[in-house]
């Protein structure tokens, strides 16, 4: 009966809301684009990056991303998470990926990562990230140590490695958009960048999502640079309240977001 009412609810405040959205993504200085977008009927919606660049990792990407965004919303991103870890798994190449989910619930948005791929949320005039970085660097900067360039591309969790509990996962609601970007937008772009372009007066959604890509092409994106722009009902104001679940001594430690209170 509770799954039944949780359905009921879930459902209602999908067919009360129109929600949208859009993807671009710009090959860089890559021989294959390896990420992967992902979307389903049930506004479930996954960003997943391959490691390495090989037809094999773009295969890893879209498998991922497949089968996340195929997982019932009741059963949370954790899981698609998981049901991604299982099918890449089975592929059996070796192959590798790193992984974003974002996944409705009654009162928003569930986000569960791995590695360096990212979630942010937007509330009209601030855009706040609400995943934190599996990657060496990170690690480093967690335990008070400067870290060094290249270990900004080091990532200390992926999906084929990850255990369940070292699967990050956040909350918001109350956003007009979540955005879902790969590490060539994302460790291209200021967040400030990102901002501006969102908040562009009178621009479409897709308008926003191709200049992203295209600023970070623009800006010498060596990596593959994709972004998922999700837009939601307009509301006031954004409040993010994460529960980070990781194991400090495999994955950085994330930090509390600083969000204005609805």
């Amino acid at each position: 009966m509770a799954d039944d009412a949780a359905r009921q609810n879930l459902e209602g405040a999908m067919l009360r809301d129109v929600i949208t959205w859009d993807t671009a993504s710009r090959q860089g200085g890559r021989t294959f684009n390896a990420d992967a977008v992902g979307a389903s009927r049930d506004m479930v919606f996954a960003l997943a990056d391959g490691i390495g660049d090989t037809m094999w990792a773009a295969e890893a990407a879209r498998v991922a991303s497949d089968v996340a965004v195929r997982t019932p919303a009741l059963a949370g991103p954790v899981e698609a998470v998981l049901a991604a870890q299982r099918a890449l798994r089975a592929l059996n190449t070796g192959a590798d990926c790193v992984l974003v989910v974002a996944m409705p619930s009654a009162t928003g948005y569930d986000v569960a990562w791995v590695g360096d791929v990212r979630a942010y949320g937007w509330d009209g005039t601030q855009l706040v990230q609400l995943t934190s970085d599996q990657t060496m660097a990170e690690y480093f900067r967690t335990h008070n140590a400067i870290p060094s360039p290249r270990m900004e591309h080091v990532v200390t969790n992926s999906l084929r490695t990850t255990r369940a509990d070292q699967i990050g996962v956040a909350h918001a609601h109350n956003c007009t958009k979540i955005l879902l970007t790969s590490d060539g937008l994302h460790k291209t772009l200021s967040p400030e960048t990102m901002g501006a372009i969102l908040a562009e007066p009178e621009s479409t959604a897709l308008t926003q999502v191709s200049t992203l890509v295209d600023t970070a092409v623009l800006l010498g994106a060596r990596d593959n640079a994709t972004a998922c722009l999700v837009t939601l009902p307009a509301s006031t104001a954004l409040r993010v309240e994460p529960e980070l679940r990781v194991d400090p001594e495999t994955v950085a430690m994330p930090t509390q977001p600083d969000c204005r209170a609805a």
